[in-house]
């Protein structure tokens, strides 16, 4: 995850204050949602002047924009191969990072929701959203394909969307209450979809 910057360091630099900014922004809107987003409320977060804001981000609307891409980025590196490791062991590296303690956390999963809500209220965001999907999926069908190499694309397309339906799932009832055994069968339950 985002890892925060101490307020009034010394020696910050544009893209700092920048990540400062989007930090602000994604940690306003898994605490109050869209609603609570603001250029104003942002610097006030981040601890800059309003004015920095206004000169990184265009308006809200750009600001969420560049959140929904670093969350992104951030879903894709759940799933980034890594070369030294064995095809097999990077899939199982890959299903289980989904389930790691930051991402089932009460804030981390307000803004799980918060962002799928966000694909409702503008067509940049829906398009981002599906986009990041799409790439996330992607990108596991790859490492599936990379471990079971005698299924077709297909089939590691449709396993692939089919882990995503479930790993979903545990972040969306996670919220209700952590059920540890149900997120290690869910973990299993993943891992026999891809290599069965």
């Amino acid at each position: 995850m985002v890892v925060r910057m101490a307020a009034g360091e010394v020696g910050s630099t544009r893209g700092d204050r920048q990540g400062r900014i989007l930090e602000a922004t994604t940690d306003l809107l898994a605490r109050e949602g869209i609603a609570g987003v603001s250029m104003r409320a942002v610097a006030r977060e981040a601890g800059v002047a309003l004015g920095l804001v206004n000169y990184h981000f265009e308006d809200k609307t750009s600001l969420i924009r560049a959140v929904l891409h670093r969350v992104e980025e951030q879903d894709l590196a759940l799933v980034e191969p890594d070369p030294a490791l064995a095809p097999r062991d990077r899939l199982l590296i890959g299903l289980r990072r989904f389930a790691e303690p930051e991402f089932l956390t009460t804030e981390y999963l307000s803004l799980r929701l918060q962002l799928w809500a966000l694909a409702r209220v503008h067509e940049d965001f829906e398009q981002i959203n599906a986009r990041a999907q799409q790439r996330y999926r992607e990108r596991l069908a790859e490492l599936i394909r990379d471990a079971r190499p005698e299924l077709s694309r297909g089939e590691c397309d449709k396993r692939a969307a089919d882990i995503d339906v479930v790993q979903n799932g545990v972040w969306l009832t996670a919220l209700l209450g952590l059920d540890e055994a149900s997120v290690r069968r869910s973990i299993a339950r993943c891992e026999r979809i891809a290599l069965a």
